[in-house]
């Protein structure tokens, strides 16, 4: 069951910065590598304050790694790279082509992958440590086929059997983690779709698609709640990823304009009768760069001194935004120069991951000074 988490009220003022101001992030001393560039991070949900930190990543050398981060190496951070080690990762490979995207289920039992092979897989990972090799680690426990283009996204509901899957054949499917069969196939866009991601409660699925709009979905009924679209300087400009806010009140959507935006929902529905703002665009965040990829967004709400929008941009760096003000609080510069698509954020610590795409091949991780 996914902990509900209390999100800021966006609409205050942001306090004056003062000496309390929470310290910069830096790098921590470890990394992880891939043979090719890093599409998607994750780290796994905390469940009743587990100590080791679990981070997966998917790349296009169509591996998925798990990284093992324990309490102690959190400790100690420096920002040289030249001193860094390599981390021995569980390695689970299967797929024919790459992975775009990787998802935990809520136990952390499960890892989902979703792949340019068209297909999704699951593997048991609840066994496995640091650079494990156990029986079955290299082997998916079910194959999910049904999809007829690229998968681009998975999400694991936080409170069942559920996964849902993003395509590049327009479609979003659910499926039972269980048998393995899809239980319902939304006819969600026109294009391509690049993100789909499951409410805190597991009641709506919002999906975003090439054709430049941001869906949100009733799980239960596959009716579409609301359709969301920028301002008429970005209609049609490709959504590029989407993600529901810690409470489920507010949406994140990243547009290949170089610009993420911040929607008001309620409770993970659309209202168009209490509020003209409901489904309206609150905040706009746009000094990274975004032209050609899908990048990942995300949110971190561990520390209420720093309410964080996170997202990774073309110039090689980490955009951290202030979720108030909007403005840049920091950059983080670990994978030179290279573009970052990847980019998570732990749910309990001020934890920050990183990949880098073909000519870095890193996955980097950051915490708070």
């Amino acid at each position: 069951m996914a902990t509900t988490t209390t999100a800021p009220d966006i609409r205050k003022r942001p306090r004056s910065p003062t000496s309390t101001s929470p310290q910069p992030y830096v790098l921590l001393p470890f990394h992880g590598e891939h043979k090719r560039a890093i599409s998607s991070l994750s780290f796994a949900p905390t469940i009743n304050n587990n100590s080791v930190v679990r981070c997966a990543t998917g790349s296009a050398d169509g591996t998925a790694r798990i990284w093992d981060i324990q309490p102690s190496m959190l400790q100690t951070a420096g920002n040289d790279k030249s001193t860094s080690r390599a981390l021995k990762p569980l390695t689970l490979s299967g797929h024919s082509r790459g992975i775009n995207d990787v998802a935990w289920s809520a136990s952390q039992q499960y890892l989902a992958t979703a792949s340019d092979d068209k297909t999704l897989r699951l593997w048991d990972v609840s066994s496995e440590s640091n650079g494990g090799t156990a029986p079955g680690a290299g082997e998916a426990l079910v194959e999910f086929k049904g999809h007829l283009d690229f998968v681009f996204s998975a999400n694991f509901s936080p409170v069942s059997d559920l996964l849902a899957s993003g395509s590049f054949d327009s479609t979003v499917k659910l499926w039972d983690v269980r048998s393995g069969s899809c239980v319902s196939t939304l006819p969600a866009h026109s294009d391509p779709v690049t993100s789909v991601v499951f409410n805190y409660d597991g009641t709506c699925i919002a999906s975003a698609s090439h054709d430049g709009l941001a869906r949100v979905w009733d799980v239960s009924t596959g009716e579409c709640l609301k359709t969301v679209v920028g301002e008429e300087s970005s209609e049609g400009v490709a959504v590029g990823c989407v993600e529901f806010s810690p409470n489920g009140k507010y949406l994140l959507s990243g547009t290949l304009d170089g610009r993420v935006r911040l929607w008001d929902l309620v409770g993970g529905k659309w209202s168009e009768e209490r509020s003209k703002r409901r489904g309206k665009c609150l905040k706009t965040y746009c000094s990274h760069k975004n032209t050609s990829f899908c990048m990942f967004s995300t949110f971190s709400t561990v520390n209420p001194q720093r309410n964080l929008v996170i997202s990774g941009s073309e110039d090689g760096k980490v955009y951290l935004y202030d979720l108030q003000s909007r403005m840049v609080r920091q950059t983080l510069d670990g994978h030179d120069g290279d573009a970052v698509l990847a980019v998570g954020a732990h749910d309990k610590l001020e934890l920050i991951g990183s990949g880098g795409m073909t000519k870095d091949k890193t996955v980097r991780f950051w915490t708070a000074a």
